[in-house]
């Protein structure tokens, strides 16, 4: 009888070759696939830091450059063009008195003229060599004396009673109307241009930004996923915080975004308004300007109240009742901007316009109807009905409702940068550390295999 021994372990390589076998092949389980995966993930992290504060610093740099240099500078070409505007309403307004010529125009002028060299000093001291405004400030410059020594000429004439200052008050005016303004004009709308165009740059969408740290965040959730289920562990503590890190940065960029945008779009309605304002005060001082050169020119046919009145319909619409918004004219555009509170005071330069309007008409009738010292009276008069006082109560009114805008423009653009102040920063150092998280947590399961 044979008895059958059992059979003891091989030694053999077989069991060894059929063990491999039923691990996973391609490194799809192994420490190597772990780091790779790490790589990977640490990679998009730092990548993701850097374009945020790349992105972050841009739109810094960009929002104090329009907060500060270019702001400033807007104001000042405004403001300039206003005082010259205004210094030639002065010198024709004090002209039309005669050779008496009152004080209270010539110190005006005077004023004027002060303040709009103190504005080119401080423009010129803030472009940059190569900027193209440059020319424009350099033509003003150039331009300004020759405006200045015709009007002297005018007053010299006119306190002789001789009637050539007629001419030189006539040449001035035009000089400065025809060329130094529009010049001064051309420097301001540059200069808003480039405003909106920082503001545009810091409010923009931050694309790369969020589809790069999206693409990455992606990476992370699936790794953790991945090992939650290979493991059967419920998290790995370092791919969730890194998960959770990277979101935080994410809606940290959108959160900030959000209001940023918000306040770039309330400051740019102000501009708009700011803008509208601006010009209709360049009107107003045109009209001024225009109402005494007709004073002047009395005894010449060719002298036209129609520069008067295409000034006030630009101001005020040709539509009076603003059923048409194209016709409405610019206290209507810086209306529509304003807001609840500014529309208020823009509807008391419209009043005191409207009275100011009918004072000229005043004027117009006593010269037409040959009454010209009554006329005169009536354009530069303190009485409370008079052309030259209604003409100032206007321009505190613009004034007014100009510094009220600006005053809002202002605060939205610091609160804009004020979401921005830790947006370069911020995002990007939770960045670095989702990505030193993300490398412990794939560090733990590399010691586990060794």
């Amino acid at each position: 009888m044979r008895l059958d021994m059992p059979s003891r372990p091989s030694l053999g390589v077989a069991p060894v070759l059929s063990r491999l076998r039923s691990l996973p092949v391609g490194g799809q389980a192994t420490p190597a696939r772990l780091l790779r995966l790490g790589a990977v993930l640490v990679l998009g992290c730092l990548v993701t830091a850097l374009v945020s504060l790349v992105s972050g610093l841009n739109r810094q740099v960009a929002t104090d450059e329009g907060n500060g240099r270019v702001s400033a500078l807007v104001v000042d070409s405004a403001e300039l063009y206003r005082s010259l505007a205004d210094a030639d309403a002065m010198a024709t307004s004090g002209y039309v008195a005669g050779s008496a010529q009152p004080a209270a125009p010539r110190a005006r002028y005077d004023t004027d003229l002060d303040l709009a060299v103190r504005r080119l000093v401080h423009v010129g001291g803030e472009l940059a060599p190569g900027d193209p405004a440059r020319p424009l400030v350099t033509q003003v410059v150039t331009e300004l004396p020759e405006y200045l020594e015709l009007i002297e000429t005018a007053r010299t004439y006119n306190r002789l009673d001789l009637p050539l200052g007629q001419s030189y008050l006539g040449a001035g005016s035009r000089l400065m109307r025809e060329t130094v303004l529009p010049t001064v004009e051309q420097l301001r709308r540059q200069q808003t241009g480039v405003l909106a165009s920082d503001y545009g740059e810091a409010g923009a969408f931050p694309f790369a930004v969020l589809l790069l740290g999206a693409a990455t965040l992606a990476g992370l959730l699936d790794a953790a996923v991945a090992e939650r289920r290979r493991t059967n562990r419920v998290v790995n503590p370092g791919l969730v915080g890194g998960v959770a890190l990277l979101l935080v940065a994410l809606l940290w960029w959108v959160g900030a975004m959000l209001f940023a945008d918000f306040r770039f779009s309330s400051a740019s309605r102000h501009a708009t308004s700011v803008t509208a304002l601006d010009d209709a005060r360049t009107a107003v001082l045109q009209a001024r300007s225009n109402e005494s050169l007709v004073l002047v020119a009395r005894n010449d046919p060719g002298a036209s109240d129609t520069g008067f009145t295409g000034q006030l319909d630009q101001v005020l619409g040709t539509d009076v009742r603003l059923a048409d918004r194209s016709s409405a004219g610019l206290l209507a555009a810086a209306s529509d901007s304003a807001g609840s509170e500014g529309s208020a005071a823009v509807e008391a330069v419209r009043t005191e316009a409207l009275r100011w309007r009918a004072a000229h008409q005043r004027v117009r009738e006593l010269d037409e109807g040959g009454q010209y010292l009554a006329a005169v009276a009536a354009a530069l008069g303190t009485d409370p009905a008079s052309s030259g006082a209604t003409f100032d109560r206007l321009d505190v009114a613009l004034r007014h409702a100009l510094d009220q805008q600006r005053a809002a423009f202002g605060a939205d653009a610091t609160s804009a940068r004020a979401a921005l102040t830790w947006l370069a920063s911020g995002p990007a150092v939770l960045a670095l550390l989702a990505g030193a998280a993300s490398a412990a947590g794939v560090a733990i399961r590399v010691r586990e295999y060794r």
